[in-house]
């Protein structure tokens, strides 16, 4: 394993890490607020956009089966869509310019929308059970997304060249 992949299992480790303490500061002080704000479809989005598409599908099922571990309901189901929504934003990532500010809402808008159609589509048509609307709350979750995804990303930048530079 070289030292750059040796990184990115330590940098995705972190933030799967980071993100699971997020969710769970929020379910103590806002349990709604999570219906409006999908902590690991950021971190997904955000490594993906950072790493490649492989790395965000591999963040994808680890964050994935860690919201899956902890919910009541089918196991994979976070997991199918976290890994098609990682591998899709670094994937198109890679082949349009999405780094301008106003690019990055958009594109991470879009990957959050894709990621809760998916888990929709799963959780009603495949398997058969009703999607929790809880009075609308949950349309917010896309460019709530979107907006704390171009914050991340903008401050691990900022970081990256204050680190760098």
């Amino acid at each position: 394993m070289t030292s750059a992949s040796l990184r990115d299992v330590i940098h995705g480790g972190a933030s799967l890490i980071a993100a699971f303490l997020l969710q769970a500061a929020l379910q103590r002080v806002a349990a709604p607020v999570l219906l409006a704000v999908n902590v690991f479809a950021v971190t997904v989005i955000v490594f993906a956009v950072l790493k490649g598409e492989l790395a965000g599908a591999v963040m994808g099922l680890a964050c994935g089966l860690v919201v899956d571990s902890f919910s009541l309901g089918i196991f994979g189901l976070a997991g199918i869509a976290n890994t098609v929504t990682g591998y899709a934003a670094g994937y198109v990532s890679r082949k349009i310019n999405v780094l301008l500010p106003s690019r990055m809402v958009v594109f991470i808008g879009l990957m959050g929308l894709l990621d809760f159609s998916l888990w929709v589509l799963l959780t009603s048509v495949f398997f058969g059970q009703a999607v929790p609307w809880d009075r609308g709350f949950v349309f917010v979750q896309p460019l709530l997304t979107a907006v704390l995804g171009t914050l991340t990303y903008t401050l691990i930048r900022k970081l990256k060249a204050r680190r760098d530079g």
